[in-house]
């Protein structure tokens, strides 16, 4: 489809000498750092003025820094968007060069959401017509899979909610309540302090590194208390391993026991504790995929079945 109005003949570099000469707010610069003369990207800026019909750059003169204007502020975001898309195009045909753009890429942060895979996989494979191949990208910071969704490298990532930046859209699949894991010897004394939130920041705690851990500590904070974080660690074993050995008990959400052994068990709390809330996000730049979105809806089903299994054992 033909760009509208007066619009044809835009091209990227016009949006390029534009984002140069505002983050540089010189056109002196902003030639530099292109490797153009000044002239050049003059001329560039007055064929983009012309093109959309607005002054994009206002030019004070002397050694006065230009800066833009509301239109120019405009069609810079605008551009950052269509670079976005570009990229997201490059990563898309390098992954097709490499044979990597046929599976569902799935970005995973690990931390008990194991426990829901199988019974999405199992929904997808029950879909008629549908020839599903999933390859799963391991990282353990939310930070990561939102840099590897905007640089095209995975489809779909599970995220800690709320998710943090822009691009992004997501669904929430499942609030899952934290609760205590202490040594099975100790729980009809830890049950007695399950409503006691000062008592809980006072013991030696054991609990996963990333967001989670991060939002409880945020919520101790928000209620004066300074939690005793003991051990922090990306690994379900070594939490399970190190509460059965007695060295905390561990405060973590209630899918993260769902693989733990003997020797140790699991008390409600009734002490305001959050939640964490886990979703699944994509680019907006890119959109979601039919693969992607055949992918929600069975993880959405896959999570209200545990939601129902969860609130009956908590009950």
């Amino acid at each position: 489809m033909a760009p509208t109005n007066g619009w044809v003949g835009v091209d990227l570099r016009h949006f390029v000498a534009l984002e140069t000469v505002a983050r540089e707010a010189s056109f002196h610069r902003a030639a530099a750092k292109l490797g153009y003369t000044q002239s050049a990207v003059s001329q560039q800026i007055a064929a983009l003025e012309r093109a959309v019909g607005h002054k994009l750059v206002e030019r004070p003169g002397g050694a006065q820094p230009v800066h833009l204007t509301r239109a120019g502020e405009i069609v810079v975001e605008h551009a950052h968007a269509i670079g976005a898309r570009l990229s997201t195009a490059q990563a898309d045909l390098r992954a097709l060069v490499a044979g990597e753009l046929s599976p569902l890429r799935v970005g995973f942060f690990g931390h008990g959401l194991g426990a829901l895979v199988p019974g999405i996989f199992r929904r997808l494979q029950e879909l008629d017509d549908v020839d599903f191949e999933i390859y799963v990208s391991e990282a353990r910071r939310d930070e990561e899979l939102l840099e590897r969704l905007s640089q095209g490298e995975i489809d779909i990532a599970f995220v800690h909610e709320p998710v943090a930046g822009d691009g992004y859209e997501h669904v929430t699949l499942i609030e899952d309540e934290h609760v205590l894991v202490v040594q099975a010897e100790q729980a009809e004394a830890m049950k007695a302090i399950a409503h006691r939130l000062d008592e809980i920041a006072a013991l030696p705690l054991i609990g996963y590194k990333a967001s989670s851990t991060c939002q409880l500590a945020d919520f101790f904070r928000a209620h004066a208390l300074d939690a005793c974080w003991l051990i922090q660690s990306d690994d379900s074993e070594t939490i399970y391993a190190s509460v059965a050995a007695g060295l905390g008990v561990a405060l973590v959400p209630r899918l993260g026991t769902l693989s733990f052994g003997a020797g140790v068990q699991v008390i409600d709390l009734d002490c305001g504790l959050p939640p964490r809330r886990v979703g699944l996000a994509w680019s907006s730049v890119r959109g979601e995929s039919g693969s992607a979105r055949l992918y929600v809806e069975a993880a959405l089903a896959e999570a209200a079945t545990f939601a129902r299994q969860h609130l009956s054992l908590a009950s």
